[in-house]
């Protein structure tokens, strides 16, 4: 089962870049394997629009990326962000007109729909998924290998409450973090707390990383060291980055 979850029906794996060589390090290649399950789990139930707004912007990269639509699957009961919009949409880079939304009645429904999907002749740039639902490992399983045989990237947002063992290729724990500010104050870039929990063929980590609303790619955070603690005036200046 295992290498069959690993098979790319005989093609070399695809990648899907998300330009942090950094990053890319912890993964088993350069970028996010594409034909694969990646999991995606908000740290607090508060942090679940920030894991959604993670979400989306890996999907506005897949969508640079690769030809065809973005399908977003969302069932009823994790429709806690609310509905996807326009202009925030356009803020992150991803094009509304290629987006499809399927919404769902349950978390049974929404499992159904995103395998359908793959298994159809979509041609999907990427497919995600919002389901309130556990996900155990026969379903995820069911879910990576269709995955496989599509090629194409799936991602699941599942809430911070979500257990048990999947199959999925790598597991993102998402946290809000405050965002970076312009010289008037105003927020100039959207920033999270990532940390991979889990990936196959690759080792754990944590960053905090930052969306460029104008070139619509991730960063890391340049974080300003902290002047109250600074033991003088030449410290205080003192960046690091994460």
């Amino acid at each position: 089962m295992a290498r069959l979850e690993s098979t790319w029906l005989g093609a070399p794996p695809a990648y899907l870049s998300l330009s942090l060589p950094d990053l890319h390090e912890h993964l088993p290649g350069p970028g996010l394997p594409c034909g694969a399950l990646h999991e995606v789990i908000a740290a607090m139930p508060a942090d679940t629009p920030a894991a959604t707004g993670f979400t989306l912007a890996v999907m506005a990269c897949a969508l640079q990326a690769r030809r065809g639509p973005v399908m977003l699957v969302v069932s009823r009961q994790a429709a806690d962000f609310g509905t996807p919009y326009g202009h925030g949409l356009r803020a992150l880079g991803l094009d509304a007109g290629r987006l499809l939304l399927v919404e769902a009645r349950s978390g049974k429904d929404a499992l159904w729909a995103l395998e359908e999907i793959l298994r159809s002749d979509a041609g999907a740039a990427v497919v995600a998924g919002a389901v309130e639902a556990d996900l155990d490992l026969t379903m995820s399983r069911r879910l990576n290998l269709a995955a496989a045989a599509a090629g194409t990237p799936l991602l699941m947002l599942r809430p911070p409450a979500a257990t048990g063992i999947s199959a999925a290729t790598t597991r993102w724990r998402i946290a809000a973090a405050p965002a970076r500010r312009d010289r008037f104050g105003a927020i100039a870039g959207t920033r999270w707390q990532v940390a991979l929990e889990r990936c196959r063929n690759g080792r754990a980590g944590q960053w905090e990383l930052e969306w460029d609303h104008v070139a619509h790619r991730f960063g890391m955070a340049e974080v300003v060291a902290d002047r109250a603690s600074a033991a003088g005036p030449e410290r205080s200046h003192r960046r690091r980055v994460v």
